[in-house]
């Protein structure tokens, strides 16, 4: 593969070789010739070869200089195109904080030009109410619940201006009375429609008035209305006052002064009413929660009506006929009533971690949203679940009967542990709230641990044996 000069020589001088082969006298000027030839052809070869070489270096030593030269200009180029960019990014930051600034500004603009036109529109409400005009809010009233939403938020600020210039516009007492008077028929008709609604069980209609009293007054009145007509308030203790009841129980807690014998189970009658305020609490939350537009607010005042009106009131009557019969009494009677409402404590903690907290949670962030989804908060399943758990978990226990009936003796204790793990298997059915709050900042282990309504359940236990 590389150069041999013997085959070089041999190759050149052939026909020499064959000739001197024929005339068998070796002629040694034939080969001279050849070499002379050859030699010639060689030394124009290399000078060719160097001259190419030189020509080549010096093309390439100018090229090479030539692309130093494109190469600087480029990055000079580079540097300038660098250098405008800066420039250019600088300007749009400058014309993005202005743009922010005007957009700011046009914000301010568009806030006070929708106060402006609702004072305007106030002022003419206002007039008209003065005149004994009511058209313009009738006509709102036929427009649904938008509209009634409007007169709502109407009414009150109109009676924040009645408060506000009953002293320094008394010649206005015609706007006054006119205002008073519409605003007691309003929010009259609104509650008799919401207690109508109650009564059919028509959660939409419900809803509306709901919401509608909330503009109108925070929906105080409403919230009353809801509790006043619950059946759980309704049926309790109709037909026996507690005395009679808290009397018919105590006597079936055989041996309770006895010392020598163990200390009865808790209160049948007081058992059964936790197991009611259980599935009431977890029924209602699923009304309560599409219905309010706060609903945390109206379940804690629904259990503040249940412990302090009904719970309390048994809880008392019952202490205070086994603390006449005796101490030991007295204190077994305390001990199983105490430690039979901390477990519907526990459970109630439980639903409000599980359920009630996550919903509100996902309701709070929509509404700064302003985007207040449809159905979000349509979670009847879970809170029925949770309550059917329980309703077939006691359907197998003897319950004390309210008005009077007899109180059956087989009381089996571990349906109430059933009853609790029900309760903790609830939770594979809101586990899609648990999800939607966890995107909002609160993991599955922070709902399964403490709800909105912790603090308030505790103190209404502690409240019940405080004294």
């Amino acid at each position: 593969a590389g150069f041999s000069a013997d085959e070089f020589i041999e190759q050149i001088s052939q026909v020499d070789l064959e000739f001197a082969k024929k005339n068998a006298v070796f002629e040694p000027k034939p080969f001279v010739r050849t070499f002379e030839r050859a030699l010639e052809k060689l030394t124009a070869a290399q000078d060719e070869l160097g001259a190419n070489i030189a020509q080549l270096e010096r093309s390439t030593k100018a090229y090479s200089e030539d692309h130093r030269k494109k190469m600087a200009r480029l990055k000079q180029t580079f540097s300038t195109v660098g250098s405008s960019f800066e420039r250019l990014e600088t300007q749009i930051s400058e014309v993005s904080s202005n743009t922010i600034r005007i957009g700011e500004q046009l914000d301010t603009v568009s806030k006070e030009k929708d106060r402006a036109e609702a004072i305007k529109e106030l002022v003419e409400f206002y007039a008209e109410l003065n005149e004994g005009n009511t058209s313009r809010l009738d006509e709102l009233l036929e427009g649904g619940s938008e509209g009634m939403i409007k007169v709502a938020h109407t009414l009150r600020r109109l009676n924040t201006i009645v408060v506000d210039n009953q002293y320094s516009a008394p010649t206005d007492s015609a706007a006054k009375r006119q205002i008073e008077i519409y605003s007691e028929n309003f929010e009259k008709n609104m509650l008799e429609s919401f207690e109508a609604a109650y009564r059919d069980n028509d959660i939409h209609n419900m809803s509306v008035a709901a919401r509608t009293l909330d503009a109108f007054n925070g929906g105080v009145s409403v919230v009353k209305a809801y509790i006043n007509q619950h059946p759980f308030f309704l049926s309790s203790m109709i037909s026996q006052s507690q005395d009679s009841i808290a009397e018919a129980s105590y006597q079936s807690m055989e041996g309770v002064s006895d010392i020598m014998h163990p200390p009865p189970p808790p209160d049948r009658w007081l058992a059964q009413l936790y197991s009611d305020t259980r599935e009431m609490m977890f029924k209602d939350w699923a009304v309560i929660s599409k219905v309010f537009p706060r609903p945390i607010d109206v379940m804690q005042q629904l259990l503040k009506r249940v412990f302090e009106q009904t719970i309390q009131g048994y809880l008392e009557t019952l202490l205070g006929r086994a603390d006449r019969q005796s101490k030991l009494a007295f204190l077994r009677v305390l001990s199983s009533s105490h430690a039979e409402t901390r477990k519907l404590i526990e459970d109630l903690q439980r639903f409000d971690a599980e359920t009630v907290t996550p919903a509100v949670m996902v309701l709070e962030t929509a509404r700064r949203s302003g985007n207040m989804p449809q159905g979000l908060l349509d979670m009847p399943d879970i809170s029925q679940t949770s309550s059917a758990q329980f309703s077939r978990s006691r359907s197998k226990k003897p319950s004390a009967t309210r008005g009077g009936e007899a109180i059956d003796d087989d009381d089996d204790m571990d349906d109430e542990a059933a009853a609790r793990d029900r309760l903790g298997e609830a939770r594979s059915g809101v586990s899609s709230a648990v999800a939607i709050a966890a995107l909002i900042g609160r993991s599955e282990g922070e709902n399964a641990g403490v709800g909105l309504l912790n603090g308030f359940l505790n103190r209404c236990c502690d409240d019940l044996f405080e004294s």
